[in-house]
């Protein structure tokens, strides 16, 4: 049921009943879910850039909707950087497929391709992931592997 882009995934997160707190973290760590007697709660490193922020949210929403755990931290829980970036942690695999798909929902993923298709600007594979990353508000790295996981790009 999204249909515009920027996909509004912190109004996404607040209908959910999520509550978003930004917080300095130390080392790199992105973010947290943590849910208990209903209340849900998602902590967002304030120190990553925007494009971050948003795939944090839409990471830790995957593990709300998919997973079972009450609390899940970088590292004291599950690695989000060096075992993620591995494949080996399917939880997290799992949350950045979910937060891949919403943020950068296929259809209009395809969409935008085709639309950028005729544009003389766009003809490097690197201009058009950027122009791609700038409308969904999105990293160009989170955009590039959306793309080779839709099969657009190889």
């Amino acid at each position: 049921g999204i249909y515009e882009i920027p996909v509004p995934v912190e109004q996404i997160a607040l209908n959910e009943g999520v509550q978003l707190v930004r917080q300095r973290f130390e080392g790199d760590q992105s973010g947290f879910m943590y849910r208990h007697d209903g209340h849900k709660i998602i902590g967002i490193n304030s120190t990553h850039s925007r494009r971050r922020q948003r795939f944090t949210i839409a990471h830790e929403i995957g593990h709300l909707e998919l997973h079972q755990q009450d609390l899940i931290v970088d590292r004291a829980i599950n690695y989000r950087d060096r075992t993620s970036a591995l494949g080996i942690d399917q939880a997290e695999i799992d949350a950045n497929a979910f937060a891949a798909s919403l943020l950068m929902p296929a259809d209009l993923v395809l969409q935008a391709v085709k639309s950028a298709t005729g544009d003389p600007s766009l003809t490097t594979r690197e201009r058009l992931v950027s122009h791609l990353a700038q409308l969904f508000d999105v990293s160009a790295e989170a955009m590039s592997y959306r793309l080779i996981n839709l099969g657009i790009y190889s």
